[in-house]
């Protein structure tokens, strides 16, 4: 690991919102680990995957942004996402993608989190979303402070109307949301649709499962 990334911030460092939302998680059966940028949450991110796991992540611009993606192609870990690109075949392609539902680790980004611990997140065909409820070993979800909202009712716009947006435009989808910026539900059918299936996380029973990341940074859509 390269000696100029810092490990993550202490607790006394936390933004206030950050503690509390922090506590709220842990009512839920979810931890909060707070990093002050996203170098400090690679360092967490690297040193809490132990050498030798199976690890799978989702796609995300904050994992692209702190350099994570990057750093797997070289990380001592099995990184199932090239495997699985690799699969030509449709069919088998799905299979391997559920296959990676299971990995020892997943990593993800989030849509929004509310401030009572509510993590909500979409996805077009579900893999993602099914390794977040249940499928994953670890979950390590990542998000920059912009992520955080205030209520559920804040999260489905912000799932709708801001993260749905520039994920359809960055994968050049033909969306309602895409062409006008703002969420029709009722018109977006198709393959197109990104928010094929909403997930919201309550709690989680299983102790140390899921691992909120936190960096102290607007990052992502």
């Amino acid at each position: 690991m390269d000696a100029r990334i810092q490990p993550p911030a202490r607790d006394k460092d936390m933004p206030r919102a950050v503690a509390a939302l922090k506590n709220e998680l842990g009512r839920r059966g979810m931890d909060l680990e707070y990093c002050a940028d996203g170098a400090s949450a690679l360092a967490f991110l690297l040193l809490r995957i132990p050498v030798g796991a199976t690890v799978m992540n989702g796609g995300s611009t904050t994992l692209e942004q702190i350099g994570f993606l990057d750093a797997l192609k070289d990380a001592p870990y099995d990184w199932l996402r090239p495997q699985v690109k690799a699969v030509n075949d449709p069919d088998e392609r799905v299979r391997a993608r559920r296959r990676a539902t299971i990995a020892d680790y997943f990593v993800g980004g989030v849509n929004a989190i509310t401030a009572a611990g509510e993590i909500v997140n979409a996805d077009g065909s579900g893999n993602r979303i099914a390794a977040y409820a249940f499928g994953a070993g670890k979950l390590l979800l990542v998000a920059g402070v912009n992520k955080i909202v205030p209520d559920i009712a804040s999260a489905f716009e912000r799932l709708r109307n801001v993260a749905a947006v520039e994920e359809c435009r960055h994968l050049g989808m033909n969306t309602p949301c895409a062409l006008t910026g703002r969420c029709d539900n009722a018109a977006c059918r198709g393959p197109d649709r990104q928010c094929g299936k909403v997930l919201v996380i309550e709690n989680e029973r299983i102790a140390g499962r899921i691992c909120v990341v936190m960096i102290g940074a607007a990052l992502g859509y």
